[in-house]
């Protein structure tokens, strides 16, 4: 029996999310359809957000098709990366700025999203979106979500739609701290001092597979208190497919670290902290969801090890570029057998689930 819902989760990882964009393009060659067709939910932080976004963007001409393929996406990193991470001759030359400001301007960044997204706004997404910030002043998380009906201004967190587009939810989840400034945008409740101050949501959910899953959970329960006749969503009923942007090998050595002082920590932290918490989840999340021999494999993990190219998010380097590339295929060869199995199950569900609507226009 195919699972009822399915789950596509995307960590961060800056320009490594060339990474995930290749699986998702073996994905779509195997399947013969597209991402936003044969997952329920795709949650995303970082770059995995605006992957996310990506592929459930409307075509202008087709509100029905999405725009972009995962390929695209691809293209994307390979010629857009140097724009996103560009730094000026006279910010290497004065070293300071790396303490005193943001490593890079947000000029490009904007540029290549706007290019992107335009003014899509969330609430047109083809599959349901979940893209996850956190607001500095508030100190709470901000979801960014595609269905107007989940918007909620909760008292420890806020879901945002209504009014908010794609390329604003891109800019405010991969506002990395120390790498770009805080994004600003207008807020929906006059209470929320008038605007929010967003950064990346990868400071508290680099990989947002748990948040993915809890969310379906919630929403099937609110959409099924209204609707009785239907059963909410248990845990077994949801698929779950997991992306990395690649596992850092990178080691900080005591007889260094046992010196380091505030200034020497900052990078070497944000980078133990983004690798952990995507470890940790997946860590949890196979002794959550291990597989039986009686029931398909419920939790799919495609992750590497960057044992070749560059741990740093913002290498776009041809040459950093290439060894994602290779480390993504790496992945795709060593799980052509999950992935073959992954794909049949997202298409026999698809085929069952359309069959299922055929036969309700009959009966009608």
């Amino acid at each position: 029996m195919p699972y009822k819902y399915k789950v596509l989760s995307i960590d961060g990882g800056g320009i490594r999310g060339i990474i995930p964009a290749i699986i998702l393009d073996e994905i779509e060659k195997r399947t013969g359809k597209p991402i936003c067709q044969l997952f329920n939910l795709i949650a995303g932080s970082s770059t995995g957000a605006i992957l996310g976004a990506g592929l459930t963007k409307p075509h202008p001409n087709n509100k029905n098709r999405p725009q972009f393929q995962a390929q695209d996406l691809i293209d994307m990193y390979r010629k857009n990366g140097d724009r996103i991470f560009f730094e000026s001759f006279l910010m290497r030359s004065i070293k300071i700025d790396d303490i005193i400001r943001a490593k890079y301007s947000s000029k490009g960044r904007d540029e290549v999203l706007t290019e992107f997204f335009g003014d899509t706004l969330l609430q047109d997404a083809l599959t349901e979106l979940f893209v996850t910030s956190y607001d500095i002043e508030l100190r709470k998380p901000i979801f960014f979500v595609n269905n107007v009906h989940k918007q909620t201004l909760g008292e420890n967190f806020r879901k945002l739609c209504k009014g908010y587009t794609m390329k604003q939810a891109a800019m405010a989840t991969s506002a990395a701290p120390s790498y770009f400034k805080p994004y600003k945008i207008e807020t929906i409740d006059p209470t929320d001092r008038g605007y929010y101050a967003l950064v990346d949501g990868c400071v508290f959910a680099n990989n947002p597979t748990s948040l993915a899953i809890m969310e379906a959970l919630i929403s099937s329960q609110k959409l099924d208190s209204k609707t009785p006749h239907k059963q909410p969503l248990t845990l077994n009923d949801i698929l779950v497919v997991s992306l990395g942007t690649g596992s850092l090998t990178r080691k900080y050595h005591y007889d260094q670290a046992v010196n380091w002082g505030l200034i020497q920590w900052v990078e070497p932290l944000v980078n133990i902290m983004l690798d952990a918490n995507s470890e940790s989840i997946a860590c949890q999340l196979e002794q959550l969801l291990p597989k039986a021999d009686d029931i398909p494999k419920q939790y799919y993990r495609f992750q590497g090890i960057l044992s070749e190219a560059n741990d740093d998010m913002d290498d776009a380097s041809p040459e950093n570029i290439k060894r994602l590339e290779n480390l993504a295929r790496q992945i795709i060869q060593e799980g052509n057998l999950e992935l073959n199995e992954l794909c049949e199950q997202l298409t026999q569900g698809q085929q069952q689930e359309e069959q299922q609507e055929q036969e309700l226009l009959v009966e009608s």
